[in-house]
């Protein structure tokens, strides 16, 4: 089908990503707990592991760099613009509602259309 040629694709779990996008104040953080790696949210100084509603643990301090930071989804996507530089976006509903969009000047924003099978969630040319 062809469907990626002449698009350039990256992953954003990609260190080297990571390294180049713009730092937020907003991310969680992949570190070690319990001989895991664990994404830990970031907030107020604290590492801290969701366990459900307003529960959270908090776990020790710990070193760690941009290779390691994901942003939350209110973040994403200027941090994620600021190393792809994309032109247009396409949305799902769900995305709609968070995404701000002045975070990506210039970009155009593309409604996708609802899908029932995943398999198919592309836009055809």
């Amino acid at each position: 089908m062809e469907l990626l040629n002449g698009i350039r694709v990256e992953r954003s779990s990609d260190p080297g990503f990571r390294k180049r996008a713009v730092s937020v104040d907003d991310y969680f953080v992949d570190v070690r707990w319990e001989g895991e790696i664990v994404r830990a949210r970031y907030r107020d100084g604290k590492l801290l592991l969701h366990k459900g509603a307003n529960r959270h643990v908090e776990i020790a301090p710990q070193g760690y760099d941009a290779t390691q930071i994901s942003p939350t989804r209110d973040t994403r996507l200027r941090w994620m613009q600021s190393v792809i530089g994309c032109t247009h976006y396409v949305a799902g509903a769900g995305e709609r509602q968070y995404l701000s969009e002045a975070d990506a000047p210039g970009v155009t924003f593309v409604q996708r259309e609802d899908i029932a099978d995943s398999n198919h969630a592309y836009i055809g040319a």
